[in-house]
């Protein structure tokens, strides 16, 4: 075989056979096109998902799906909560942040939207702390996927818990 092909020419081939199928299995381009992200729909009416339309569907191709068996969904493998948030009076800010983020087929968590937020100052630390997030992608028919997710950060002390005798 060595003798019909010029040596680079053998490597290209090998790396079109197993490199090109694992780009086409992300589908992160079709055709050229904006990347295609997916969103699970759980309920029939969400805000939420009107957001992930408008906000994602700029920079994404967004396909909407339900679940199946086929779906396997993504599982954070690296995170770590944002410090205390403490306000100009010292006082701890106390709330809850929500963020949609896209889970790539690589793991990173990119793309970060707040679409809720009890306070403005716990904001950054949120943006930041997802920076250092990693996710094991969600799969759909065996093959990873983008897909959006929904996060919910909670500031504040915990919740004091009862004691019975």
């Amino acid at each position: 075989m060595l003798a019909l092909f010029p040596r680079g020419a053998v490597l290209l081939i090998l790396v079109g056979i197993f490199f090109v199928p694992a780009f086409q299995a992300e589908g992160e381009k079709e055709g050229g096109g904006k990347p295609r992200v997916y969103n699970l729909i759980v309920k029939e009416v969400e805000p939420v998902d009107q957001l992930i339309r408008e906000r994602y569907g700029r920079k994404y191709d967004v396909i909407e799906f339900r679940k199946d068996s086929t779906y396997v969904g993504a599982k954070l493998t690296k995170s770590r909560f944002p410090n205390p948030v403490f306000n100009d009076e010292n006082v701890e800010v106390c709330g809850s942040v929500h963020v949609c983020v896209v889970v790539t087929p690589g793991g990173r968590v990119v793309d970060p939207i707040i679409f809720r937020s009890a306070n403005p100052l716990l904001e950054g630390p949120v943006l930041e702390a997802l920076k250092e997030y990693r996710a094991v992608p969600a799969r759909l028919n065996g093959a990873p996927i983008a897909t959006v997710e929904a996060l919910k950060f909670s500031f504040g002390p915990p919740p004091r818990r009862r004691i019975d005798r």
